[in-house]
């Protein structure tokens, strides 16, 4: 598959975010003064916010001569108080300014929140100050706290517009300010507000390695080794240039740099391991050979990922907030489908297969979710209008098959109720599961392995035992539906970056060319070439 080039310019603001990104509390640090001054008294900023709201009813604020319009919710919420303010524990206006600050590992920009402002006017002796500079400093804040944790949970793009009728996107309600408010009221008021800024978020385990990852890429993309030309690199070489290399692929995610100075020259069997998972995923030959393409691919700069782990990370904020415990994903890029089952925090995979998706000239799968509620077996299948156009040049009225080895659903069809005539079943075209790019069929999902699947969905819903499925598929062509006991959630998504185990970051054709529309919306520069 093509590599991808790609360009960003990466926005000052986005420095202050990078800070925290690594698990510290460098933001923090800076901003606490070693001796703090006593915090002001609330009653005479409580007149002052209240005057802010009484010549205008929305309210307002003044940085830095700029008068700024505030959230549309500040009113209700400040009022609610008694016009008091939020912010006079510094801990707690320090742990705000760091969290606003680390939106750049989320893909968003921090300069709209005024970040840098902030945290300037923050760092400044405001106790000694007017209460209008502390009125307004309270009123920025929640403001800031308020349209990012907006941004966090909705999306910027609209799908429904960028991809018409192909992508059914979910949107989510969120009510930052309650949550603000129930975590004002906990003693421990910083890690609170944590707690709830970070509640906007995506709660998907993949979302948040992604943003771990970018997290991690922004705060050491200046620093990131390059491999010196040379002789290849063999498994059990000893050489100074296996440091090189074994940072390297820490930065990538694959591989850990925490090795005695006397060993860090070998090149053992885990860093091996990692190099030969890193080559997977870059489509090499998986020799853990560092040869001179393996080199290249490890010298790309590493922000070529940047826009498009942004983009992805959007993307996230198009689904669900829950994918339910026990689901079935398709990534179509992937042209994989998974069963997966959630315990906790802890994701356990049933079953993985290949699948056939949608053509690209026109037959695209459409990106949902939905509730699986019946596997029938053996069934009929009536053709579409659309398809029979295709298959007879006209549409020639309500054409059913029967069950057979010949109706291309054969022995099954997993039924997940849609307007678009869109489902999981088994094929007659049994040779397009042998291609790389598997976009072959009229919009529906093909399974490689339909009795598995039975197996597996059944199983699970109705108790089934794995001889029921497997007498079906070796009997006779007989109809049979059978509705599940429990739905089943299913998910087709489409990711072009996707996280690995090893904390990098696995890329993938853009199979349908959604990328570019949705990085021009959110002002990327993504090049793909290859």
């Amino acid at each position: 598959m093509p590599q991808r080039y790609n360009r960003l310019r990466i926005h000052p603001a986005a420095v202050l975010g990078i800070l925290i990104c690594l698990g510290g509390s460098t933001v923090a640090s800076v901003l606490t003064t070693p001796h703090a001054p006593a915090e002001p008294s609330p009653a005479p900023l409580a007149e002052t916010i209240g005057a802010r709201f009484a010549e205008d009813s929305l309210g307002f604020a003044r940085l830095k001569g700029e008068r700024i319009a505030l959230h549309p919710d500040l009113a209700a919420f400040y009022a609610a108080r008694g016009r008091e303010p939020v912010w006079t524990d510094l801990a707690t206006r320090h742990t705000v300014l760091a969290l606003l600050a680390d939106v750049a590992a989320d893909g968003l920009d921090p300069a709209p929140y005024r970040t840098a402002a902030l945290a300037d006017l923050a760092t400044a002796d405001v106790q000694t100050g007017p209460d209008s500079l502390l009125a307004d400093l309270d009123l920025l804040l929640t403001d800031a706290f308020v349209r990012a944790a907006e941004d966090l949970a909705r999306p910027r793009a609209d799908a429904s517009e960028l991809y018409g009728r192909r992508w059914h996107p979910h949107t989510r309600t969120v009510t930052p300010l309650a949550w603000l408010t129930e975590a004002l009221a906990n003693p421990n008021s910083a890690e609170a507000v944590s707690h709830a800024f970070n509640r906007a978020r995506p709660q998907h385990p993949e979302y948040q390695a992604l943003r771990g990852f970018l997290g991690r890429t922004l705060s050491t993309i200046h620093d990131w080794p390059t491999l010196l030309p040379g002789r290849a690199l063999i498994p059990a070489d000893v050489s100074p240039r296996v440091v090189r290399l074994r940072e390297r692929m820490h930065l990538e995610g694959y591989a850990s740099p925490t090795l005695p100075d006397s060993l860090a020259w070998i090149y053992d069997d885990d860093l091996a391991a990692a190099v030969r998972t890193f080559q997977a995923h870059r489509d090499l030959d998986t020799t853990g050979v560092v040869d001179q393409a393996t080199r290249a691919a490890l010298n790309d700069v590493p922000d070529d990922l940047i826009p498009l782990v942004q983009l992805n990370l959007e993307r996230w904020r198009w689904l669900p907030e829950d994918f339910g415990d026990f689901h079935v994903l398709v990534n179509l890029p992937t042209f994989e489908l998974v069963v997966r089952e959630r315990e906790g925090e802890r994701t356990t995979e049933h079953l993985r297969m290949n699948v056939v998706v949608g053509r690209a000239n026109g037959w695209k799968t459409p990106v949902f979710s939905d509730t699986m509620t019946q596997v029938i077996f053996n069934p009929t299948w009536t053709i579409p209008a659309s398809i029979q156009r295709e298959m007879y040049g006209e549409y020639r009225g309500q054409v059913v098959q029967e069950p057979g080895p010949r109706n291309p659903m054969r022995r099954v069809k997993f039924r997940f109720p849609n307007d678009m005539g869109i489902y999981i079943h088994d094929t007659t075209s049994r040779r397009s599961f042998t291609y790389e790019e598997r976009d072959y069929s009229h919009g529906c999902i093909r399974a490689h392995d339909p009795q598995a699947l039975a197996e597996t969905i059944l199983g699970r819903t109705n108790a089934w035992a794995p001889e029921d499925v497997a007498s079906i598929f070796s009997g006779p062509w007989r109809q049979r539906p059978e509705d599940l006991d429990t739905g089943v959630p299913v998910h087709l998504v489409y990711f072009t970056a996707w996280p690995t185990p090893e904390g990098g970051v696995q890329t993938f054709d853009d199979v349908y060319g959604y990328d570019a529309p949705l990085a021009e919306v959110l002002g990327l520069e993504l090049d793909l070439g290859g």
